[in-house]
């Protein structure tokens, strides 16, 4: 590693601020020959803001038994932007850092004729 800062200062002006802890809301940590990144925080912020920090934990974003169907009589529903927002924000996890729950936001962001089950398949 050092070997290479030595190069790119030979060819730029740089300075060298040590190794990088946090970029683009993505932690990052260092643990001997292993890096781990994560977004813990902005996970939290999400529940927090959600009002979901007492939620109950599952071990699978969605069960592939549930049906989601799409709001065809057009009850109920709504082209809601708290539900797109709150899709960008997962699709930004699914994308980074969770690549678990991507089919799941996928799936969801298909629709926008919204029902409750929707919503609730979402949080």
């Amino acid at each position: 590693m050092q070997k290479m800062k030595e190069e790119i200062k030979v060819s730029w002006e740089v300075t060298d601020m040590g190794e990088p802890k946090k970029i683009i809301g993505i932690e990052i940590s260092h643990t001997g020959n292993t890096v781990t990144i994560s977004q813990q925080c902005y996970i939290k912020s999400i529940l927090k803001h959600e009002h979901l920090t007492d939620c109950n934990h599952i071990s699978m974003p969605m069960d592939p038994k549930v049906k989601i169907l799409p709001n065809l009589e057009g009850n109920e529903g709504s082209r809601s932007n708290y539900f797109a927002q709150l899709l960008g924000k997962l699709q930004f996890l699914a994308n980074a850092t969770r690549p678990d729950i991507a089919f799941t936001v996928n799936r969801l962001s298909s629709y926008t004729n919204l029902t409750r089950e929707h919503v609730t398949a979402l949080k």
